[in-house]
């Protein structure tokens, strides 16, 4: 029994330490179709930025998987700007170096004051439970009642 907790713990602890790089596709030779796809995509963040528009709150995920969160103040062509609500500065992104583009700016969190994407939260508290409902079962089937 313990050893099968064990191996349960060790398997758990791989699965949620494990990058998920590792699991990454190589691309493709660029072709028309996949050309067509990311201009797609490009105008697909144009039209969320526009449809935010100037003085709205936006959550922007750039390619290296990095969030900002803050207000828009200006929107140009290839790019936009935003007022950073953690870093209080102003930072410029063009479209092609930005993954997804969300609505509002996050929520904070209480410990940090940092804006916290909401995925990844839910993702550590399910990691942090499991690891305890783990180390209560070992401790528990330690004691003989």
């Amino acid at each position: 029994m313990r050893h099968t907790l064990l191996s349960t713990l060790a398997f758990l602890a791989i699965i949620i330490s494990s990058n998920h790089l590792c699991f990454a596709q190589t691309n493709p030779a660029d072709s028309s179709s996949t050309k067509q796809i990311k201009t797609a995509k490009l105008e697909k963040l144009k039209k969320q930025v526009e449809k935010i528009g100037v003085g709205g709150k936006i959550t922007v995920i750039r390619l290296d998987e990095r969030d900002f969160y803050g207000k828009v103040s200006n929107i140009e062509a290839d790019g936009f700007q935003i007022e950073e609500i953690d870093l209080k500065q102003t930072l410029a992104f063009k479209y092609t170096e930005v993954k997804k583009i969300k609505t509002g700016d996050g929520e904070k969190n209480l410990i940090s004051g940092k804006r916290v994407n909401p995925k990844k939260g839910w993702l550590y508290g399910i990691a942090i439970f499991g690891t305890l409902a783990v180390l209560l079962a070992i401790g528990l089937s330690d004691k003989d009642f």
